[in-house]
């Protein structure tokens, strides 16, 4: 599907869709430092030091909102489209208006 022009389903027709990404990380905390082995004398919740977090796979593609047909695309290589959300990070889902970060 070419973004560089008007996107038209060539199912349906339809003019509207949606952008998806779904994705697989791997987190790590650190557990066991010297901070940590202090804390766990503690009566208190343990918490975790998180360290790294690192992209197993992911793809991504455009859907069509209206009969729900899937075009593949790379979000990397078209620089027409920009995701605020893969720049930035959002503090808090609660907070009427969130503070963007980086």
């Amino acid at each position: 599907m070419d973004i560089n022009e008007s996107l038209i389903c060539p199912k349906c027709k339809g003019v509207y869709f949606e952008i998806k990404r779904e994705a697989t990380y791997l987190y790590t905390y650190k557990l066991e430092t010297p901070l940590t082995k202090n804390w766990s004398d503690e009566d208190e919740t343990l918490p975790f030091l998180f360290d790294n977090r690192e992209l197993l796979s992911s793809n991504e593609y455009i859907e069509c909102r209206n009969c729900g047909a899937i075009y593949p695309y790379d979000l990397y290589s078209n620089n027409k489209i920009h995701f605020t959300i893969v720049q930035k990070a959002i503090r808090s889902d609660i907070i009427k208006e969130p503070e963007f970060l980086g």
